[in-house]
This record gives structure tokens, sequence and C-alpha cells, in this order.
């Protein structure tokens, strides 16, 4: 799928290039007629035009670009999105947050916030963010009224499938280069509100060249209005070319996920057949229209050039016995039970092996759905609450990094009391006694919750929080597995929400000039689930083959430490996505090379998954070990 990503980008190139030099020649022939024709071209005057032009361009882009830094959020937020509070007492909304922490758990990913748009009627629903460590998932008000569990559970996975298959990254980036060319639009608007003043102007004065200065703006700005529909057609053209494939695949992964048809068939049939449709009323619509999970502007060019299917053609892949006739509907009955049709209750029993993992990434199972629900249900409750919510997230990441022996412990408590807010120390100490029942397993997924609520601290908090982790996990002179995982997944994920920073690098095309990196990875991952010599270099081996199948060098292991781990990673994230897939399949082959899987080889695992863009769903029961 990012594969595809990309070959969608060049397509998106090639057409912004054409859309740009039309706009050129439009301008250039619009400055002509306004201010007096010339014979030929005007060298001079071309290239001022061209010059102007690209400014203006550029200068729009740069700004949306600068309105949207903020990832998700931003989306949402120019959407008129509100964010749902993880204590809500709605009862639509709980089952809306259910519902999106299930599909997160399942797929690996980390809890993303929920928006809802207060004002929409219609049935839609978003995801939006720069990769899934800042996407937010977003739906009006009717999706949350108007759909059964079944229902919106089907519109979530078909989100959930934008945001792992690295959709949303495309999508944030064509509402900021698209914003570029319909800028020529926006000044023209400019231009004739200037031309109204200039006219009311003349009438209070007898000065004939003021008039047809006047006259000459309305001109101009009737003219760049014109022009800018050129943007507006083209915009229409890149979002149709790059988002109704997408659609299509976005609904057979979310099929696949619920393994209910019914679900996601019976969202799209209550769209059809329901007043409001899919429609949103907020003027930044068009914007975000391919971001939407339907159509959700109607216009002439719209509908010719819409940014989905028609609803009867998804519907009839999804379901080939709809007669196409859609049965008015007033709502949906609420229900907060747990309902996956065609499941079988019990997630399934199997031995894995790294291919089946590998299908699920991008793709988690319905069997996910279901141990994710389980997993939500055996974290105590009173943790859970304390988890969805700022203050209690942070003292919940604090509580598991506690540690075991009573020294270590104190001087971290003491630490705590000094450096943390006091109210989130006494919470803390409040909840050590029932994150000790949390067992191992659970702890990532504890952490992948808590995460939603670190995002909404301030500067400030975060700071003091990022610190206290640091200190914690140094309390004891040794940084463990699951440290570095809690720890890579703060940084990752939350890094980038407080300083903006986001990383560019030239990606790599060849795995020959990775084999250090690779070398280094495979030897820690060997040494972290074996004790044998044997066992170790057997694992290694077989990671190396899975990347390096027709070498026939000695490859001699490198000394493992979490320093060589975090190098590694930092390099293997240069790779193109598909040489990552190779990556994360060869560590799978090399984690299962002895059947069995230790927690210290999942929590490494899912670090190593989550650095390279590829989150790993988690491994179900009755894998071996």
């Amino acid at each position: 799928m990012q594969e595809a990503a990309r070959r969608k980008t060049s397509l998106l190139i090639i057409y912004y290039f054409f859309a740009v030099a039309a706009i050129i020649v439009a301008v250039y022939f619009t400055v002509v007629l306004v201010f007096g024709s010339r014979e030929g071209l005007d060298p001079g005057l071309f290239l001022s035009v061209v010059i102007g032009t690209l400014a203006v361009i550029a200068v729009g882009t740069l700004i949306k670009i600068a309105q949207l830094r903020q990832g998700g959020p931003a989306v949402a937020e120019m959407l008129g999105g509100l964010l749902v509070d993880a204590s809500t007492r709605n009862s639509g909304e709980r089952r809306l947050l259910n519902v999106v922490e299930e599909m997160a758990l399942a797929s690996g990913t980390p809890v993303p916030p929920v928006y809802v748009l207060e004002q929409e009627e219609g049935i839609n629903a978003f995801a939006a963010g720069f990769n899934p460590g800042d996407a937010v998932i977003g739906v009006t008000r009717g999706c949350v009224e108007n759909l059964s569990r079944e229902e919106l559970q089907g519109v979530i996975a078909h989100e959930f499938s934008h945001i792992i298959n690295g959709d949303m990254r495309l999508n944030i980036r064509l509402i900021g280069i698209l914003g570029g060319i319909l800028a020529i639009a926006v000044i023209g608007f400019g231009v004739l509100r200037a031309a109204a003043f200039s006219s009311f102007g003349y009438r209070r004065s007898r000065r004939r060249d003021q008039g047809n200065a006047g006259m000459l703006l309305v001109l101009l700005g009737i003219g760049l209005i014109v022009v800018g529909y050129i943007g507006v057609l083209f915009a229409k053209i890149i979002k149709s070319a790059v988002s109704r494939q997408r659609e299509y695949l976005a609904d057979a992964a979310a099929v696949q996920f619920t393994r209910n048809p019914d679900g996601l068939a019976g969202a799209l049939k209550r769209i059809g057949g329901f007043d409001n449709g899919s429609k949103l009323l907020v003027d930044k619509a068009e914007e975000a229209s391919h971001l939407l999970f339907a159509n959700g502007v109607t216009s002439f060019l719209s509908t010719i050039m819409s940014t989905h299917p028609p609803l009867r053609d998804r519907i009839r892949r999804i379901d080939p016995s709809f007669s196409g006739d859609f049965e008015r509907v007033e709502g949906a009955p609420s229900t907060d039970a747990v309902s996956l049709a065609h499941t079988g209750g019990e997630p399934a029993h199997f031995v894995a092996d790294s291919d089946s993992i590998m299908d699920s990434i991008g793709a988690p199972t319905p069997a996910h759905v279901v141990h994710a629900a389980e997993i939500v249900k055996r974290i105590p409750s009173e943790v859970r609450i304390a988890a969805r919510e700022p203050f209690g997230a942070r003292a919940v990441v604090y509580g598991l990094l506690l540690d075991e022996e009573e020294h270590v412990c104190a001087r971290q408590r003491e630490h705590l009391q000094q450096w943390a807010d006091e109210a989130v120390y006494h919470e803390t100490l409040r909840l050590v006694p029932m994150l000790s029942l949390v067992s191992a397993e659970l702890r990532i997924a504890l952490v992948d919750i808590s995460l939603t609520e670190l995002r909404r601290l301030s500067s400030g908090q975060y700071r003091e929080f990022r610190s206290n982790v640091q200190h914690l996990m140094e309390a004891d002179e040794h940084i463990s597995l699951f440290e570095y995982t809690l720890q890579h997944m703060l940084l990752r994920h939350l890094e980038g929400a407080f300083d903006g920073q986001r990383d560019a690098h030239k990606q790599v095309g060849s795995m020959a000039s990775l084999r250090p990196a690779c070398v280094d990875l495979l030897s820690s991952l060997a040494h972290v689930g074996h004790s044998d010599v044997t066992e170790v270099e057997h694992a290694f081996n077989v990671g190396m083959r899975g990347i390096f199948p027709k070498s026939k060098h000695v490859v001699t292991m490198a000394e493992p430490s979490l320093a060589v781990i975090d190098g590694a990673l930092d390099d293997l994230d240069r790779a193109v996505p598909k040489l990552k897939r190779r990556i994360i399949k060869a560590c799978i082959a090399c984690v299962l090379a002895d059947r069995q899987v230790t927690i210290a080889e999942v929590e490494l695992l899912r670090a190593v998954a989550d650095s390279l863009g590829c989150p790993i769903p988690p491994l179900l029961p009755g894998i071996p070990g």
C-alpha cells in the first residue's frame, strides 16, 4: 500500500505540473485582455506573470502547510471537530471511543484521539495525520447517533485502513499543495472587494481615471476568479485520481478486519437512505473531501469528478445481492455490546509463522479485534479510567516504571515527590497496587491507551513528564526492554507533537548499504530470546537469510546492546517501504526461529516495527511460548 501511495504521488506531481502551467497561461492572457493587448507574445510580461503566479502559488501552499503543521488535530479543528472527552457519559460517544480503542489495539497502533463534528447531521467520518502516532479519527454527530455498533465498527475499520496503510500523509499533503493553486481565486475575490471600494470612491468623486481604475479592478478580479477555477478543476481531478481506488481498497480491508460485510454495507446503505446523506455543511468540506468516508460535498463538478466511487458500486462489491434501492431510514438503536459477526467468539488458536504475521500488518483480522477487546477487559477498570485522561495517564506511565527492588523504587518515589506534579505523584501511589495486577503482556497496550491523553499535555507538562520518565528508567542503571520500548513509543509518537519537528531524510532503495544495520538489529533480536549459543546463531542466520537469501558471505554477529539497536533503527528507517517489510519479516523469522515467543521478544519486536512505520497487531494466544 505504501508503494501504491508513492505511485499516486508521482501521478499527483504530473497533474500538478499541468495545473500550474494552465494557470500561468490563463493569468497571462487575463492580464493582456484587461490592460490592453499587444502584438505577439511579450517575453517580459510573460516572465513577470510566471514569477508572480509561482510566488502566489508558493505562498498559498506554505500558508496552508503551516496551518496543517499539527497534523490530524489541525484537520479535525478545521472541519469544526471537538475532542471527545474520555470521561463522556454520552452513550453514543462512549460506544465510539470503545470501538476506536479496540481497533487501535487490534492493529498495533496508538489509540488516536477522537473528534466529533457536532454541527454535522450527515453520516461521515475521516482519519487524518502524518503517521499513526499523530492520527485522529473524526466522525460527524450524525454518524454517532444514526449507526448501530456493527455499522460504526465497519466505518472505523475503513478509517483505520487509511491509518495503517499510509494514506493519511498523502491526503494532508494534498490539502497543502492544492491550497496554493486555489490561491488565485482567493486573490480574485479580494480584487473584486477592492473594486467595490474603488467604485464607492468614484461615486463620491468626479475623477474619470479613478472610475477607470475601478472598472479595471472589476475586470481583473473576474478574470482571476475564472482563472482560479482552473485550479479548482484541477484540484478535483487530482483528488479524484488519487482517492477513488483507495476507497475500494479501504472497504475491502474493513470487511477483512471485521469479517462482517453487513456492518460496512449497512453504514453505506444507511447513508443512501438518510435525508442528510453524508453531506458536510462546513465551508472547508471541499478542501478535505478526499479524506472523508463518503462524499461530503454536492455540486456538479463533485458529481462528475467525485473523490469517492458511487455508493451503489461500493455496496455491491461488499454485498452482491444488493438491489440498488435505498430504504428510507430515521436512525439506529444504540448498543454498547461487543458484536463481531462470523468471528466464532474467541480468537483462533494457531501456530504463527513470519508469513502469517506479515499478512496481518495493515490487515488485522477479526481475531485481533476480539483479542483487543479481551485485553481491555483484563486491565483493571480503575487503571483504564486513569489512562484515559491526561492527569492519570502520566501516573500510569510512572507506575509502570517503578522498580520491583524496594531500594530502587524508594529513590524513584523520592524523585517523583520532588519533581512531579503533586497530584500526579499521589495518583501514581494510588495506582501502584492496581498496576501490579497488570500482566506483562498488557503493558504495551496500556501505554498505547495512555498515549492519546499524553498528547493533550501542555509543552511544560510534557517536558517535565519526559524528564521524569528518563530519570525513572535510569534509576537502577539498567534499561530493560520494556523501558526501551516505552521510551521509544513516547519519543516517536509524542516528540513531534510538542517540538513540531518532523524527520526528513533521503530514502535508501538498496539493501546492500543497510547490511551493517541489519546485522546489528538481528544480532540483538537473536540474543533477546535465546540463551544457548547455538540457538542464538541459528536465529540470527534465519533472519539474515530472510534479507540476503543469496549471500554466501560469513557474517559475524554484533555485540548486542540497546545503543546498537538505536543506531540500527535510525539507519533502517531510511529504507523505502518495500525494504522495510523485508526487514520486519526477517526480524519476525528470527524471533520465531525456536518456535517460542517471549514477552521480551514481543516488546522489542513492537519497538522495531513501530520505528519502521509497520505496526504489528498483537500476537494472538496460541503462539508457542
